[in-house]
């Protein structure tokens, strides 16, 4: 009986382990088509979202050519996430998303987008773009937060970390309408209290 608790022990132990082989193996560069989008403040609200083949080469066309320089692929990444924000505005009905958070408080809440649902879509954005190796010097990483206590009001962001440097940057787009570019810019200064200088969203 022992002899065969072993063996089952031993065989048990073989399938977790080819398990992991696999799944260390996988490749993590697949492209994906259908991918979530959340809405409604707090992700209240996520919708599996499919961009057509049409679509996807505008999205790659603004990386081209291709960025030699982890600045240019920062301009890059800024226009191509503004495009996402419009092409995915019409599907889900939220192109009409207002800047910040209080500037809807008084509006339906169900097709706006308050930091937590920006900095969740922005994240997906930013890792589709390196699946489809759009971009070749940044990385996604987990959302990052500030705020309570130290240097205003909560606040979450996207991240994404330069590959040559280790240098983390906020992508932050909550700060502007739905389409207008996000604000890209050195996680230090983000967790300071930064917020952009008022611009008129319509220009």
């Amino acid at each position: 009986m022992r002899v065969l608790n072993k063996i089952f022990l031993i065989f048990f132990c073989l399938l977790v382990l080819s398990a992991c082989a696999s799944l260390n193996t996988q490749k993590d560069l697949k492209s994906v088509e259908s991918f979530p989008v959340c809405y409604s403040y707090g992700c209240k609200n996520v919708q599996t979202v499919t961009l057509h083949k049409e679509q996807w080469l505008v999205v790659e066309s603004l990386f081209l050519p291709k960025a030699t320089t982890p600045k240019q692929e920062r301009k890059q990444i800024s226009l191509a996430i503004a495009q996402m924000e419009t092409f995915i505005g019409d599907i889900t009905q939220t192109k009409n998303d207002l800047p910040g958070t209080f500037a809807a408080l008084f509006h339906d809440l169900a097709d706006q987008m308050d930091c937590v649902d920006e900095a969740t879509n922005t994240t997906v954005y930013l890792k589709l773009f390196r699946q489809r190796e759009f971009i070749n010097f940044h990385k996604e990483g987990h959302r990052i937060n500030r705020g309570l206590f130290f240097n205003g009001w909560p606040h979450t962001s996207a991240v994404m970390t330069d590959a040559q440097t280790g240098a983390t940057f906020a992508v932050d787009s909550w700060f502007h309408k739905n389409g207008i570019e996000p604000e890209i810019i050195p996680t230090k200064l983000w967790y300071s209290g930064w917020h952009p200088a008022p611009k008129d969203d319509n220009l």
